[in-house]
């Protein structure tokens, strides 16, 4: 069960990853893979014992046979991904579903099949012993299992061996734990036999367990699976606010919220020794202590937004004490509370059960009750609770419920002065949870902020910056409390975002149709609006929230924004490109390379991608920076992608803007520099003015040698960045890097 645990969750991350690269990073393509993840557990749990009840005299290794064809379904799936991805993005196209539904099948077809499987092999495990204990305690190994699962997916095994070289590593496990069990031979149960149990059983159970104790407890079993992953959606948002934006701090928490169920499960056990009524005091109490830690966690809240952000350097992140105390009282603790009641409730529900086929069928239906509502938990507290509350009045709202309750628990189960004292401790829990006002945003004010299914996104205002003696006013735009882009008022960000536009405009032979990914400012959309020759201007940015805050940004030129030529798109810019049947002059890629999933938008896959969508003469421009061995990563894949290319300048320490092209590229004494009058004269590294065809050359040139020089000082050889390794996402996994926006050396 741990290994199996290990795998399922290694396999998530994995397809996470996987179906990114084909439906994008958004949260709909995320929330598809989650959906038939859980979809696929519960269904497979509960068809469990329809299995297991057979006219069939026949004894099978069926737990073993299920690991194998695990690995068989998962493994020819991933066939398709890694060797048909041209042919799977085409279907999509061709698709005539709404985008919602295709993707939804498309991902099931290749989740659903392989979950299903998975989740037969926590009943069929659970039918091989007989008491509740042992199946609590099998829970608590696969959870275990999940735990570590999660947080070696990306710290040890994508770094090292690549998503193919984890894919295998999954399979392995699953062959292991196949190989473990293979002598374990399963005996049916005839349908007469099951028929005949079941008559047997029912006047025990109503006599041994209390009707609506027992519906009691499918209802705790079902609300654990909700509140659970309810708050699992706000301990990610929380997480990320304070442990930083690297691609792997989803995997770290959602290995802390396992390792908790683990050892609520691992302790159940001891509760379960106790008289019924004395187990439902016991969740009463679990119920109230969880509000008792949140408020904890609440009061500690405001401190830690107070420096979840360095208004001086907004690049900075370091790990504060009160960041953990935070995450300790408002999901740790909390998560090994509920932790306990799922576990819990098996041992209720499975009370009066004398065979091992009703025994595994009630467990079956109490796993899948706690599935279903997790889906929906996930899924309410995504989509509707974080667009009308933030992430704050979520919180306020799941902990207030979880202690009404036991409110409601208490007036029902319990008598005398127990009652009084759980009903008033609960009410005086509520009242200050609930009665808490706080904001998120770390500065006094902001010109924007708001939450969504995505995250916390604000523009707010930085201290003041002297240079040459004159207090500069800066504005930084922030998405869970890491900086989405260089600071607006930093003396090099505005030209650097126009030359996006400059460069691959004087280079194109044709400026009909323009693609810009990654928003920011809107500082690339508005360079390009300013050329009258181009048709349309399409701008993609993953985050429906950057769009939003465009007209807000008073501190910059938003008059693109009623040019009818532009055209704002919430998409992911490589699922926008990759399911597009249309081509362009120009495409524009400025995205942080440390930031989740962004490396998409820089591998060998993701360039040849773009060279299909590109028209004849058409041009290819990115910003890139890093510390010296990504950015030569960076630039090494880009080079060697592209027949023809170029090298600018582009951040004066650490970045160039990187041209590509199919075809041949002029020398700049061969342009007219008439097309990009509009943008010129401009600036760039450290005050060099590029006015003349001379100014740009060398300029080129320059940039060039310090390409060279960077290259020159790397410690190691360049490696490509490919779909399969992530290579800058997940390039610096060691301690003291682990929880930190940009690497400490750069």
């Amino acid at each position: 069960m741990f290994l199996t645990g290990f795998s399922g969750l290694l396999y998530q991350v994995l397809w996470i990853r996987l179906f990114s690269s084909l439906l994008g990073g958004t949260t709909l393509s995320i929330s598809c893979v989650i959906a038939h993840f859980m979809l696929g557990l519960g269904l497979g749990t509960a068809a469990a014992p329809r299995f297991l009840q057979r006219d069939s005299k026949k004894q099978l290794p069926l737990y073993s046979i299920c690991e194998i064809a695990i690995v068989l379904v998962i493994g020819l799936g991933a066939i398709f991904l890694f060797g048909a991805h041209q042919q799977l993005a085409q279907i999509l196209k061709d698709s005539p579903l709404p985008k919602l539904l295709s993707h939804f099948i498309m991902s099931g077809v290749f989740i659903f099949p392989a979950t299903f499987l998975m989740g037969l092999s926590y009943p069929f495990m659970s039918y091989k012993f007989s008491s509740s204990k042992e199946h609590q305690w099998l829970y608590a190994a696969n959870c275990l299992g999940g735990a570590l699962g999660a947080l070696c997916s990306y710290v040890v095994l994508i770094y090292n061996f690549g998503l193919s070289g984890a894919l295998i590593c999954g399979f392995i496990l699953n062959l292991l734990a196949a190989a473990l069990f293979y002598k374990e031979k399963y005996v049916f149960t005839s349908k007469a036999e099951a028929s005949g149990e079941d008559r047997q059983s029912s006047t025990s159970v109503e006599a041994l367990s209390p009707g609506k104790i027992k519906v009691w407890a499918m209802c705790l079993s079902g609300l654990s699976g909700f509140f659970v992953l309810s708050l699992e959606q706000i301990w990610f948002r929380l997480g990320h606010l304070f442990l930083g934006g690297r691609v792997y701090v989803h995997s770290v928490v959602l290995s802390v919220l396992l390792l908790t169920l683990a050892i609520g499960a691992f302790l159940s056990p001891r509760l379960s020794k106790l008289a019924t009524d004395k187990q439902l005091a016991a969740v009463l109490f679990i119920l109230r202590m969880t509000g008792f830690c949140a408020a904890i966690g609440f009061i500690l809240l405001p401190s830690a937004v107070a420096i979840g952000v360095d208004l001086s350097h907004p690049y900075a992140k370091s790990m504060r004490l009160i960041y953990w105390g935070v995450l300790l009282f408002i999901a740790i603790l909390p998560g090994l509370l509920l932790g306990l009641c799922f576990p819990l409730s098996l041992k209720v529900i499975q009370t009066g059960m004398s065979t091992q086929l009703q025994k595994t069928r009630s467990l079956s239906y109490s796993v899948y009750i706690n599935t279903f509502a997790s889906v929906l938990g996930s899924m309410l507290t995504t989509y509707l609770l974080f667009s009308w509350l933030g992430t704050v009045g979520s919180l306020k709202l799941l902990y207030v419920s979880l202690l009404v309750l036991g409110v409601v628990g208490s007036a029902l189960f319990l008598r005398g002065a127990s009652r009084i004292s759980s009903v008033v401790v609960s009410c005086l829990l509520i009242l200050f949870i609930g009665t808490r006002s706080m904001s998120l945003n770390p500065a006094g004010s902001a010109l924007f902020e708001a939450e969504d299914e995505f995250g916390y996104l604000n523009v707010i205002p930085l201290k003041s910056n002297e240079q040459q003696g004159v207090a500069a006013d800066r504005w930084a735009m922030f998405h869970n409390y890491t900086s989405l882009v260089a600071p607006y008022g930093f003396g090099e960000t505005s030209t650097v975002q126009k030359s996006l536009a400059l460069f691959p405009t004087a280079f194109a032979k044709n400026l009909d149709e323009v693609l810009v990914v990654g928003m920011g400012y809107g500082l690339t959309t508005e360079a390009f609006s300013r050329i009258p020759q181009i048709k349309q201007i399409t701008s993609v940015d993953i985050l429906p929230l950057v769009m939003k805050a465009q007209s807000e940004l008073r501190f910059k030129d938003n008059s693109y924004l009623n040019d009818p030529r532009v055209k704002n798109v919430a998409d992911d810019g490589r699922s926008f490109i990759g399911l597009s049947n249309k081509k362009w002059d120009i495409i524009t890629v400025n995205v942080d390379p440390y930031g989740p999933g962004t490396t998409y938008l820089m591998s060998k896959e993701f360039y040849k991608m773009v060279q299909e969508h590109l028209k004849p003469g058409g041009i290819y421009a990115q910003l890139m920076f890093g510390a010296p061995r990504d950015l030569t990563a960076l630039v090494h894949t880009a080079v060697s992608s592209f027949p023809y290319y170029r090298v600018m300048p582009g951040y004066s320490s650490d970045g160039v803007i990187f041209v590509g092209s199919k075809n041949p590229l002029p020398e700049w004494s061969e342009i007219s520099l008439e097309v990009v009058k509009p943008l010129l004269p401009t600036v760039t590294w450290r005050g060099a003015m590029l006015a003349s065809s001379d100014d740009f050359s060398r300029a080129e040139g320059l940039a060039k040698a310090w390409v060279d020089y960077v290259r020159a000082e790397s410690p190691r050889p360049p490696m490509f960045v490919t779909d399969d390794n992530l290579l800058v996402e997940t390039s610096r996994t060691n301690a003291t890097d682990l929880f930190l926006t940009y690497p400490k050396d750069y």
